[in-house]
């Protein structure tokens, strides 16, 4: 009987030693995914605008009772030859590049001559969310201009889901300062010079 609970506290330890080690690659793993470079997270930064929609804001700090938080990031084509030298990226941007050079003819005409924006969205409470309510500079985006499938988004969110479109819009020009709107939000952009 002694032997027997032995073996059984050694089966254990040995479950216990593989769930932890399990966990531990797993936490490892998803931060790997959700990291990026200093050097991206600088030209990234630089790309992005974020509007709280429905929201009231106190200076820049305080953003109370939004209904959504939504990331603009323009990833202009140019941005391709970094993936070379640096793939310490995540995968949304990686994803938004491959549409300049896509292999279905419908998605290469749409962007030819135009910007890939990245629309990183989180809800905070319900939000109807429509990319096609995204207006940049004088531009209202249309359902044509959305290069993410429908079925790999959604339409209606639930209080924190999250989720990533892209869109095609008119290219912008360097150093060109344009407005982002999505109903009553709004947000500066100033694009790169380099």
């Amino acid at each position: 009987m002694k032997a027997i609970l032995v073996a059984g506290r050694g089966k254990s330890r040995r479950f216990t030693l593989c769930f932890m080690i399990f966990s531990f690659i797993v936490v490892l793993c998803a931060d790997a995914e959700a990291h990026s470079s200093k050097a991206w997270e600088k030209r990234l930064n630089e790309r992005t605008a974020t509007l709280w929609v429905d929201a009231q804001t106190l200076g820049d700090d305080i953003v109370l009772n939004a209904r959504g938080k939504l990331d603009v990031t323009r990833v202009e084509r140019g941005l391709g030859r970094y993936l070379d030298t640096d793939r310490d990226v995540e995968e949304w941007l990686v994803n938004g590049l491959n549409y300049y050079s896509s292999n279905r003819k419908d998605t290469r005409a749409k962007v030819k001559g135009r910007d890939v924006f990245v629309l990183n969205y989180r809800a905070v409470k319900f939000w109807n969310f429509d990319p096609a309510k995204l207006v940049i500079g004088e531009y209202m985006v249309t359902p044509e201009d959305i290069l993410t499938k429908k079925e790999y988004w959604e339409r209606e969110l639930s209080p924190g889901d999250t989720g990533t479109v892209a869109v095609a819009a008119p290219p912008l020009e360097p150093g060109q300062k344009v407005e982002l709107r999505y109903e009553d939000a709004r947000a500066p952009l100033e694009v790169p010079r380099k």
